[in-house]
């Protein structure tokens, strides 16, 4: 398996009802469809709460052979055995991150214009995240929508997958993937779904 699957969506956790117990119940929905990477994303937890949280996604992704990565914090990360951290702009540096969390581990960047993914490319990363590609409000970035053909330039030039993020629906998610996007990063489309899972079977149907 490599270490970041080429898997046409990569769906983000997030508390959507305020409780913490929300990211554990949509990791076994993303379990349940056949997701073989997510993201877990909290801002607001104490890390004792975040902590729990994670060591049970940890039980059940490793039930289902499946691997999760932790949002921003390495720390979180280590202690609850994650199969790797993504990280933004202003979070440790990359060549840092690689060194506390070994070779095996996934890591991936957020990067917002041309500058920082092609800075992003000399990077050792696994996965490079490009974003926002549409107006969101699940994510602030301070960042203009970059929209489809900058996203499409951009991905031409990468060797390792590239992913989408903001804004993504099963209405554009296919425009990206023709542009050479790897995966589609998605939060809210899918988190704040009446059904998360059939959500997922969505976007899968429209890349078969």
């Amino acid at each position: 398996m490599d270490k970041f699957p080429c898997f046409p969506v990569y769906p983000i956790t997030r508390a959507r009802s305020g409780k913490l117990e929300d990211h554990v119940h949509l990791a076994r929905i993303f379990l349940d469809a056949g997701v073989p990477l997510f993201q877990v994303r909290e801002k607001l937890a104490s890390d004792r709460q975040m902590l729990a949280i994670l060591l049970e996604i940890r039980r059940l992704t490793q039930a289902y052979g499946a691997r999760f990565l932790v949002n921003d914090r390495v720390d979180l990360a280590l202690a609850s055995g994650a199969d790797g951290v993504h990280v933004g702009q202003e979070d440790l540096p990359v060549p840092v991150v690689r060194e506390l969390m070994g070779r095996d581990a996934i890591i991936g960047l957020s990067t917002h214009d041309r500058q920082q993914f092609k800075l992003a490319l000399t990077m050792d990363l696994d996965y490079i995240a490009i974003g926002p590609a549409y107006p969101t409000r699940s994510k602030d970035t301070g960042y203009h929508p970059l929209g489809e053909e900058l996203i499409g330039e951009l991905a031409e030039l990468s060797d390792r997958p590239v992913v989408a993020i903001g804004g993504i629906t099963p209405g554009n998610a296919e425009r990206l993937w023709n542009r050479d996007v790897t995966s589609v990063a998605v939060i809210s489309d899918i988190a704040d779904h009446p059904d998360p899972g059939r959500r997922i079977l969505e976007y899968l149907e429209l890349r078969k």
